[in-house]
């Protein structure tokens, strides 16, 4: 995926002020991970046989913005286990925009549908649609029959009304030729982002 100019001349402009004051070292992107919880079992993720206790764990939308201040970063990653289960993920969102933090929501989206209406569109905002595969690999991967079905139906839904891209997960097991065949996939889709 490429940057929009005009964020990429604000991070160029971050990058600068940060070299012009002589900082070697300075945080550009966070990752923010709200919560463990997730709605699938993908193989290979230690997420889904962790404590049932650290499952619940939500993290405070007061808290997860103190944490991006005090980090600073530009670029925000909300990563997870499923940040769309978060019972207040829009308005940790919303308010990470108003802050003018760009701001990648990483999703399997298959929540999508539930929770699209509860977001804006925002120059600062995208989702970020995970993918291990086509078909077979992505539903062995997540352990669920016709996922990546209505993943990709879902993420298609999505993209008219918010900016977005994919995420392909690349394992040991792939061939050169199954990236070469998920890259074309996602190059032929009717996403905004991959035209």
């Amino acid at each position: 995926m490429t940057m929009p100019l005009r964020q990429s001349m604000r991070i160029g402009a971050y990058l600068m002020r940060q070299k012009l004051s002589r900082k070697d070292k300075f945080p550009l992107l966070v990752e923010l991970e709200p919560l463990f919880a997730c709605n699938l079992k993908c193989a290979g993720c230690g997420r889904s046989s962790s404590r049932t206790m650290l499952l619940k764990q939500r993290m405070p939308v007061e808290q997860a913005l103190a944490a991006i201040e005090e980090c600073g970063a530009p670029m925000v990653s909300i990563a997870g286990g499923e940040p769309l289960m978060h019972p207040q993920i829009d308005v940790l969102v919303a308010e990470l925009v108003k802050r003018k933090k760009y701001v990648f929501l990483c999703t399997n989206a298959l929540l999508i549908p539930k929770k699209l209406d509860k977001f804006t569109p925002s120059r600062y905002f995208a989702w970020a649609v995970h993918i291990d595969g086509l078909r077979e690999r992505h539903d062995a991967s997540c352990a669920r029959r016709a996922c990546s079905m209505r993943r990709s139906r879902r993420s298609r839904n999505a993209s008219g009304a918010l900016p977005g891209h994919h995420q392909h997960h690349v394992f040991n097991t792939d061939t050169p030729q199954t990236v070469i065949d998920v890259l074309d996939y996602l190059q032929r889709g009717p996403w905004p982002w991959t035209r």
